[in-house]
């Protein structure tokens, strides 16, 4: 053995004793876990999506929207206050032209950047033309939200289109019904509650559990 591996053992001594008798212990983070609200975890769209055509009820009668439009020419299109529609807000940026979205010829119909023209059941191409990182997020499932199953041999992934969320004339979420951001997951190692401890509550210390589903939490 040379003599700078006796140089070193020493020191490897050391650096052993100092692991073992001079590091103090790390405590693990210590919190209840959190209340979830199972109304919170409602899987059912904030909207619903018009079908294509669009079709709304008028005094009883199911209508398009060319029932209307088609006995008269499109008006010139600038911001003006709407004689009909008074419903529909529009604030959706620099984007205040009824044209930019809604093809001219035929109001059931949607037009594209070009004056490629789709259906209203291709509501995200739309989307897209504008809002391209976004709608590459909503792509990989980054943005937007997924029903069903990741795994789709156990059932059917259902992306939600982006006017299930979003008013497409008011796209901002309104204050007052806003998005509730719920806790991360549970760990890979967590067990469900009780199988540990069969009388201890769900929501008892374990630092690997950081969420509860609580019938009636506020």
């Amino acid at each position: 053995m040379s003599w700078a591996a006796y140089a070193a053992a020493p020191v490897f001594i050391a650096v052993g004793a100092w692991f073992v008798w001079g590091i103090e212990g790390v405590d693990i983070p210590s919190h209840r876990a959190m209340a979830v609200n199972r109304a919170w975890l409602s899987s059912v769209p904030r909207r619903d999506m018009l079908g294509d055509p669009p079709v709304i009820n008028i005094d009883g009668f199911e209508r398009t929207c060319m029932d209307c439009h088609r006995m008269f020419p499109p008006r010139a299109d600038t911001p003006v206050r709407l004689l009909k529609h008074q419903h529909i807000i529009l604030d959706h940026g620099i984007n205040d032209r009824c044209r930019n979205c809604h093809y001219e010829q035929d109001r059931n119909k949607l037009v594209l950047r070009g004056g490629a023209v789709i259906g209203y059941d291709k509501v995200e191409e739309l989307c897209a033309k504008c809002h391209g990182p976004t709608f590459r997020d909503w792509q990989r499932g980054a943005h937007g939200r997924t029903n069903g199953y990741w795994d789709t041999s156990r059932g059917e992934m259902i992306r939600l289109r982006c006017t299930q969320c979003h008013d497409p004339h008011n796209p901002r979420v309104p204050a007052m019904n806003p998005l509730r951001p719920l806790p991360g997951p549970n760990t890979l190692r967590m067990s469900p509650p009780g199988d540990a401890d069969h009388h201890a509550p769900p929501h008892a210390h374990d630092p690997l559990r950081r969420t509860y589903v609580e019938e009636d939490a506020e």
